[in-house]
């Protein structure tokens, strides 16, 4: 599962919210711009799992093991995810503040942003095509390494129902090179439904095709790993009322499910 945590440390975690059509329009009568998603459209909820919640329960014990195990899958995944999203998710959540200007055929929200006392100055735009938006997240930032001048940070379109869509992200320690590390998939049928897919795409190295699956139905939630190379599959699943869970790995347990109760505690599974 390591490497699968390593090939993660570049998704980040994710569902968009509900998108207002866009249409293309004239300079003259652009029509109203689409609806920015939630902050939450590129973060995901793991806090059941994090450090705190870990050490202050008796799950820091032999009886909870099976806990344990899925929260150290879990946080492992979600620091990392954390980190290399950190732009991305900073900038995008920014937007909401903002109002768009309509020029060139697109609607363009230009604000700047701090991230980890670094300032970024961030261009996202969205325009209609047929039955999709497009979206487009331009960033540029002086005091990076390397510096970033109108770097593409990521593009993608969404479905005008706003129920699916995809997400391309790119590096920025290359940004001439046009090199997509991550293509996200959606689906958002309402706030309480949703799914989102990170997809390594990371032409010529190991990770390619390695995946990471984080999905919500009402309280029941689950994330799984995909190890492309290895063809393994570890899954986390719980509640978010009553924390109760299940973690199935291929180097756990021997690769059978393994339960944990409301206090987090080592059970049978049902």
């Amino acid at each position: 599962m390591t490497k699968v945590f390593r090939s993660m440390a570049l998704a980040l975690a994710v569902p968009l919210g509900i998108l207002a059509a866009c249409n293309n329009s004239s300079s003259s009568n652009p029509g109203d711009a689409p609806t920015l998603p939630s902050a939450n459209s590129m973060r995901a909820d793991f806090s059941l799992f994090d450090q705190t919640a870990v050490s202050n329960t008796a799950a820091a014990t032999i009886g909870g093991a099976n806990f344990l195990a899925a929260a150290f899958s879990v946080t492992v995944a979600n620091a990392v995810t954390t980190l290399v999203m950190a732009v991305p998710v900073a900038t995008f959540a920014a937007a909401a503040s903002q109002d768009p200007v309509f020029e060139d055929g697109a609607f363009h929200w230009r604000y700047t942003t701090v991230v980890n006392g670094q300032s970024f100055a961030a261009n996202l735009s969205a325009q209609g095509s047929g039955s999709n938006s497009l979206w487009e997240m331009r960033i540029s930032a002086s005091g990076t390494n390397p510096p970033l001048d109108d770097f593409l940070y990521y593009s993608g379109s969404a479905a005008l129902s706003g129920e699916s869509g995809t997400w391309h992200v790119f590096d920025a320690a290359q940004p001439t090179a046009n090199r997509e590390l991550l293509r996200i998939d959606w689906t958002h049928a309402n706030a309480t439904n949703w799914s989102v897919s990170f997809n390594n795409v990371t032409a010529g190295t190991p990770d390619n095709g390695d995946r990471l699956t984080y999905d919500v139905n009402a309280d029941a939630r689950s994330v799984t790993f995909l190890d492309a190379s290895a063809a393994t599959t570890t899954t986390v699943e719980w509640n978010a009322a009553t924390h109760t869970g299940s973690i199935r790995a291929p180097n756990f347990n021997g690769g059978i499910k393994a339960c944990w109760d409301a206090q987090l505690q080592n059970i049978g599974c049902p």
